[in-house]
C-alpha cells in the first residue's frame, strides 16, 4: 500500500452523511431508503436515538429468502444486534483487520458516544480506484 494511503484515517474513507433506520421501520421500506440514500446498510436506533443494531442488504436478502412477509416484519427484527464499532481516528489497517475479523462489510464509526459515519468495504473500493472524496 502508497504511503499516502497508510496515513489515512476512518475518519478519512467513511462516509459522514449517515441514515439511520428506526427499529420499527417494516421491512419493505428498507430497500427504497436504501436505494434513495445510496447506502447498503445502516444503524438502527431506537426512540430515543440510542443504537440498537446493524441493518444491511445482506439482511434484507436473507429475510426475503424465508418468504416471511415483509409489510409486517419490522428492521430490529431482521438486523445484526452485534454492531461494530470504530474510533474515527483509527488508521484504515486498522479498520480493514476488524472488518476481517468480524466478517462484516460496515463498521459504525464514533466520535464518542456519537455516531459520526459509517465505513464500508466500497469505501475501501473507490481508496483503490482513487475515487475518495471529501465527505
Amino acid at each position: 500500500m502508497k504511503r499516502a494511503v497508510r496515513m489515512k484515517t476512518v475518519c478519512d474513507l467513511m462516509s459522514k452523511t449517515v441514515q439511520t433506520i428506526h427499529r420499527d421501520t417494516i421491512v419493505s421500506e428498507l430497500e427504497g431508503i436504501f436505494v434513495t440514500h445510496e447506502i447498503s446498510g445502516a444503524p438502527i436506533v431506537d426512540d430515543s436515538d440510542h443504537m440498537v443494531g446493524f441493518v444491511s442488504k445482506t439482511d434484507i436478502v436473507r429475510f426475503d429468502a424465508t418468504g416471511d412477509d415483509p409489510f409486517y416484519a419490522r428492521a430490529h427484527e431482521i438486523a445484526s444486534p452485534k454492531v461494530i464499532k470504530i474510533g474515527s481516528s483509527a488508521s484504515i489497517e486498522e479498520a480493514a483487520q476488524m472488518m476481517l475479523n468480524e466478517h462484516v462489510h460496515h463498521l459504525v464509526v464514533m466520535d464518542g458516544e456519537t455516531i459520526a459515519g459509517v465505513l464500508s468495504t466500497l469505501d475501501y473500493v473507490k481508496l483503490v480506484a482513487g475515487n475518495v472524496s471529501e465527505g
